[in-house]
Order: C-alpha cells, then sequence, then structure tokens
C-alpha cells in the first residue's frame, strides 16, 4: 500500500508525496464466476513457458521492487511474482502507480534489474513488468484450483519493504469478497472485486507478493489488509485471474480497462488552476528543461492543439509515448513568446 496516516489498505510501502490508498470496508457478495476453459489454456501457456525454472522453495520466483515516485519526490516499495523466466514479472498496479523509474531485485540471484512496465490495469490492480536483462529466473508455481474457506495460507511479501522476504501464516475465511477502498486525497473510491480474505496480516510492502498452498502454489497475488492493525486479515486477487489480465497484455490483446506501456512526460510540475497549464516546476535534465521551457512559464499550445486547461494537456501526453516528438509554444514569466521541439520523457505512471 501507499503508506499514509490512516493505515493500509492496499499494501505496497510508500514515503512522501502521491495519492493514497486507504481504508478498506467490506461487502460480501460478489460470486466471481469465472470461464475454467478460458483461464484453463491461459494457465497452461505461462506453465509451458516457463516450466524448466519452477521454483526450488515458497520464495523463489518472488521479487522485490522498489519505484522512484514523481520524478524523485518519493520512493514505493513491494514485492512482485516471476511468470516467465525472461524477467516477465505481475505484480499489483499500486506498486508501480506513479513510479517514473522502477528497479526489481531477485533475491534467487542477488541481482538487480530495471525494468519496464509492459502494461497495467488500475480496474484489477494487475501491472505487468518486463525486467531488462534477465535470464534464467526461478518462477511461481501457479495453482489453477479454486481455494474454499478453511484452507491453511502462507502469504509472502516484501513486508514493511524492508527488502527480505517475509512470511506469515493463516486460513482462508471467505472468498469472492469485495474491498471498497477510498482514495486519501479525496479524488474518489476503488472497489476491487471477489477477492480471498485470509487471517495472514499484511503489511506494507507486501503488495503484488504470493499466497501460496501447501504445496507452496500460488493462488492468489497479495493486494490489500486491514487498516486495523490490531485484526489480521490480508487479501488476495485469485491468481488465475491476474494472470487474464497479464496475459492479455503480454500477448498484445489487452481489455478496455488496460493501459500499455508508458506514456510521454514533459518533465513538469503544473498548476491545477482554470486556463492554460502555469509550470510550477520543471525536472532538471527533463524534456521540458532540454527544450529551454522555465518555471513559471505559461504553456500556450503542445502537438498542434491550443491548452485550456491542465487535464488538456494531460490528455495529450497520454496519446503519446517516451521519445515521441511534440512542438510546443510557451511564455515564459516576463510575457517573451517561445516555441521549440520537444522530445517527450517518461511520464509517471497512472
Amino acid at each position: 500500500m501507499l503508506r499514509g496516516k490512516f493505515g493500509f489498505a492496499l499494501v505496497a510501502v510508500m514515503a512522501a508525496a502521491a495519492a493514497s490508498l486507504v481504508a478498506p470496508t467490506l461487502a460480501n457478495g460478489d460470486s466471481g464466476s469465472e470461464n475454467p476453459g478460458i483461464l484453463g489454456t491461459l494457465h497452461k501457456g505461462i506453465d509451458s513457458a516457463t516450466a524448466s525454472t519452477k521454483a526450488a522453495n515458497p520464495t523463489d520466483g518472488l521479487v522485490l521492487i522498489d519505484t522512484e515516485v514523481g520524478y524523485g519526490q518519493g520512493e514505493a516499495a513491494g514485492t512482485g511474482l516471476v511468470l516467465m523466466s525472461n524477467g516477465i514479472v505481475i505484480t499489483n498496479h499500486h506498486v508501480v502507480a506513479g513510479s517514473t523509474s522502477v528497479t526489481v531485485t531477485d533475491p534467487a540471484n542477488g541481482k538487480t534489474y530495471d525494468a519496464d512496465v509492459l502494461g497495467y490495469d488500475p480496474t484489477y490492480d494487475v501491472a505487468v513488468l518486463q525486467l531488462q536483462g534477465a535470464t534464467s529466473l526461478p518462477t511461481v508455481t501457479i495453482s489453477a484450483q479454486p481455494v474454499s474457506p478453511g484452507a491453511s495460507v502462507t502469504a509472502v511479501g516484501n513486508a514493511e519493504g524492508g527488502g527480505q522476504l517475509v512470511t506469515v501464516s493463516g486460513q482462508v475465511t471467505n472468498t469472492g469478497v469485495t474491498v471498497s477502498v477510498s482514495q486519501e486525497d479525496g479524488s474518489g473510491d476503488t472497489t476491487l472485486t471477489n477477492l480471498v480474505q485470509t487471517t495472514a496480516p499484511l503489511v506494507p510492502g507486501d503488495s503484488g507478493g504470493a499466497m501460496l498452498d501447501n504445496s507452496s502454489r500460488v493462488f492468489a497475488m497479495n493486494v490489500a489488509g486491514s487498516p486495523d492493525q490490531a485484526t489480521s486479515v490480508g487479501y488476495g486477487i485469485p491468481i488465475m485471474a491476474a494472470l487474464k489480465v497479464a496475459t492479455g497484455i503480454i500477448s498484445g490483446q489487452p481489455s478496455s480497462t488496460t493501459q500499455m506501456g508508458r506514456t510521454g512526460g514533459l518533465g513538469v510540475v503544473v498548476s491545477t488552476q482554470p486556463g492554460a497549464p502555469r509550470i510550477r516546476q520543471v525536472v532538471a535534465g527533463g524534456a521540458a528543461a532540454k527544450a529551454g521551457i522555465t518555471s513559471g512559464s505559461t504553456l500556450v499550445s503542445l502537438d498542434g492543439t491550443t491548452l485550456s486547461s491542465a487535464d488538456q494537456l494531460t490528455s495529450i501526453l497520454a496519446a503519446h509515448k517516451p521519445g515521441d516528438t511534440v512542438q510546443a509554444s510557451w511564455k515564459d514569466r516576463s510575457g517573451r513568446s517561445h516555441d521549440a521541439t520537444v522530445t517527450l520523457g517518461v511520464a509517471p505512471l497512472a
């Protein structure tokens, strides 16, 4: 979760400024029905691709994730599951949300890798990473079997962002659970459905980690815990549901709620006041700085569109990828007009 004053819900640890997701309230009822034919096919595809590198122990195939948030305004940490030996990793979207860079450490070999975000789906809180230069990594073992209340569970994750994998035990208490999560900044609610509820106490940093059965097979991915630290509870996304999202991203056939890859960024922080975006901060070495755009300037147009709001700027950038070139016009704080071709960098992940 993102660390916040109200405790935690989504369990990736967070420091500094970014919106937190907190205070889940429970509402039973989502049946969580699945299509076993489709999911069975997806499972076999992932399984056959990684059969030669199956995990030798319960923590093999789990990795530690660290992110830089919002051009260095903060840092976050979480956990990931290695699906393919060439470095395909699945985690929660909220673990990498707001990030401008992601690094992943594999405790099995001690190596740290830069990671690209291949895609993500906030609706299901799933993201897929590609580790650069990774080969022959051990992978998690997947369980395609549904889990029932009373089953034993071992949850594994990067607890408190401490840089090591920690295990806790419990039992499954419910399935098909819906968790409503309110954003700490008041911008809205997120609802996660069809979760597995357990008595395994998850803490910040565990997000994206594994819920294991008695055979050390992953049946769910850690996603949330109770804001009441005296309550032993943890929630997981059924692994087959997470794999369905991941397979769409990996195959290049995403759903309507999936965002593929990163979008282009200017490397600026702008005012949210009405009117043409006024630049409050320019990131050193970023796209805007390289083009000569300075703090206090007002963006007049980008990519041929006259700007009338910060949201409009965000929409234009969302249609571009890092490395794209766009034309920018702006007025500096003294009122002088400027024009330049800007090569976009990486935007913070939505």
